[in-house]
């Protein structure tokens, strides 16, 4: 069975399900080159198509990760609203209208828009509730056979949070938190209150809470976020309201406790980092209150998440800790993107009951290209390079890195997801402090509070974090043990955490060999690992990697086995 999902909302994305396994998967972004594009993702799905040779005709079903007519309970709310403030109810309106007519619009013309682009075939279409595919991208990505399984997001079509118990080839909901109680969309209120990008840059609130301390938490405890004593929570929508800050537009009682809202490119403050930190305490407790109480319903150990809350690894992190749960998978691609994964695994294992025999142990699932193709480009563009065996180009690179020189990595498959995983990365040695500011600042031009992640090693993970727990795509956050936080000042954030990706050789041996040939030189086995990008989407296609390259500054580039120096030294 041959299916086809797709996400056409934030983060679209597609994904080709074969008998019950992941073949292909791509966001929309990688290839407009547009942040989290939304709308049909075309390029995505003609990647998925060729991928495996096929022509639309060969797909048995489309299963798409909404069901755009249930929107009674958004229409209720908006409703509401308007008894509340009229400018909460015209913001509202204003996007619900926008989507209407754009994402939503295109969930029910979806079949014209394939004939569209695809010409006319047999297109079967099924529609999946928003969460539920949530729920099947993390349980049947899993390697659980029975889990309990928590989906949590800004909204989908009414739902916020959803408490779920999968066994074998089934999902069964057991709670659920709708609208206008949302952690999601009140930790992207706090991100637009803090002068960056709704739906983009929650993560960057997530790193700037470790300078800040939570003096806002108590206020937030006991007038915006209450935790229930049946172990769900309320919020208070309109101390923050998410539709007005996608506006800029904060209320009175909201600066009246907060101060004024910061503007995008003015200093961060000690009270920013301190409205972060508070917003994070909050997000934690009511994350472990709901999963304490999940634990309480299901009496089972292991646990799913996904969601976009689901990508706040600080949080995934402590669970270990504050909650019973001794085992978790976290969706790679936890957000919306995930979802093109979820409904098409729904569907077949809907369809088709027996046992499950897929583990999503990799997220290697985009494009790649060969050696010809790169040098190809490399020809094209007049840019000089060297061809090296793997031998002599592990040993080169490991030496250049542990030199303190700058790599952009390029090798395989693109990745599934928001982090770089060694197949589009920039790589530094993880010993120089410096490094964080030369990436930050020279490379990147980004915030200076930003951290970076290690990709360590899986076989020395246990010498390194304390209370680890295999983490291979960067969803948990551990503390660094204080000898090894010494030794690798440039991958350990202010509170002495560190996001790892652990390499097994197995998933990717390239990738294992080079970190493994610089801890032979420097004895840490390690890399300073951050996505392949400047302000833009992760690196698609060798093109992609040579302009973003000439652009940063940075001294190598790696396409395959062809190796070129930056001509544009800083």
């Amino acid at each position: 069975m041959i299916l086809l999902g797709i996400n056409n909302m934030h983060d679209a994305s597609a994904a080709l399900i074969v008998d019950g396994r992941v073949i292909a998967a791509a966001e929309e972004e990688r290839f407009t080159r547009i942040k989290h594009t939304k709308g049909f993702p075309g390029n995505a799905i003609r990647f998925c198509l060729d991928y495996l040779n096929i022509e639309p005709d060969d797909i048995d079903m489309i299963c798409l990760s909404w069901r755009p007519w249930v929107l009674r309970v958004r229409a209720t709310q908006a409703l509401k609203s308007l008894l509340k403030s009229p400018h909460i109810f015209r913001a509202k309106a204003s996007r619900g209208m926008g989507q209407m007519r754009n994402e939503w619009a295109e969930l029910f013309r979806f079949r014209s828009l394939m004939e569209q682009h695809f010409g006319k075939r047999r297109y079967r279409i099924r529609y999946i509730d928003h969460h539920l595919s949530h729920a099947s991208s993390a349980f049947f990505c899993s390697p659980f056979d029975r889990a309990a399984i928590l989906t949590i997001d800004g909204a989908g079509e009414s739902d916020t949070t959803v408490l779920w118990m999968g066994e074998g080839t089934n999902i069964r909901r057991l709670e659920t938190i709708r609208l206008p109680h949302s952690l999601g969309q009140f930790y992207a209120a706090v991100t637009a209150f803090l002068g960056f990008k709704i739906q983009s840059d929650e993560y960057k609130v997530m790193g700037l809470a470790a300078y800040g301390e939570p003096v806002y938490a108590d206020y937030l405890r006991r007038n915006v976020l209450r935790l229930l004593p049946n172990g769900l929570f309320r919020i208070d929508p309109y101390f923050i309201d998410y539709h007005l800050a996608r506006n800029g537009i904060f209320r009175k009682t909201t600066t009246e406790i907060f101060g004024m809202p910061r503007k995008d490119g003015e200093e961060i403050t000690q009270r920013h980092a301190d409205i972060a930190a508070s917003a994070q305490v909050l997000i934690e407790e009511a994350i472990f209150h709901v999963l304490n109480h999940l634990h309480r319903l299901t009496g089972v150990d292991r646990l799913c998440i996904a969601g976009g809350v689901g990508f706040n690894c600080v949080a995934n992190g402590k669970l270990f800790k504050k909650t019973p749960f001794k085992e978790v998978f976290v969706q790679p691609a936890a957000g919306d993107a995930g979802c093109a994964i979820g409904a098409p695994l729904y569907v077949y294992y809907k369809s088709k009951k027996g046992e499950r025999e897929f583990v999503m142990d990799d997220v290697y699932l985009g494009p790649s290209f060969d050696s010809s193709q790169c040098e190809g480009i490399l020809k094209d563009m007049d840019i000089p390079y060297e061809r090296l065996s793997e031998d002599k180009l592990l040993d080169r690179v490991a030496r250049e890195l542990a030199d303190g020189r700058l790599v952009c990595w390029f090798h395989g498959r693109m990745e599934w997801g928001p982090r770089a995983l060694g197949a589009r990365s920039l790589l530094a040695d993880p010993r120089r402090a410096e490094m964080k500011e030369i990436i930050n600042q020279r490379v990147k031009q980004r915030e200076p509070f930003r951290p970076f992640a290690p990709s360590v090693l899986a076989e020395y993970t246990h010498e390194i974090f304390e209370y680890y727990y295999h983490s291979p795509f960067m969803t948990f956050t551990f503390p660094v043990k204080r000898e090894m936080a010494e030794r690798i000042p440039a991958v350990v954030h202010i509170d002495k955490t560190a996001r790892p990706q652990a390499v097994l050789k197995q998933v990717n041996r390239r990738y294992w060999s080079l970190i493994k040939r610089f801890a032979d030189i420097t004895g840490i086995p390690l890399l300073l690992n951050t996505s392949f990008n400047l302000q833009e989407p992760i690196v698609c296609t060798p093109r992609d990697a040579v302009n973003t390259f000439l652009k940063t500054g940075v001294n190598y580039l790696v396409l395959e086995d062809l190796l070129i120096r930056q001509p544009h030294s800083w």
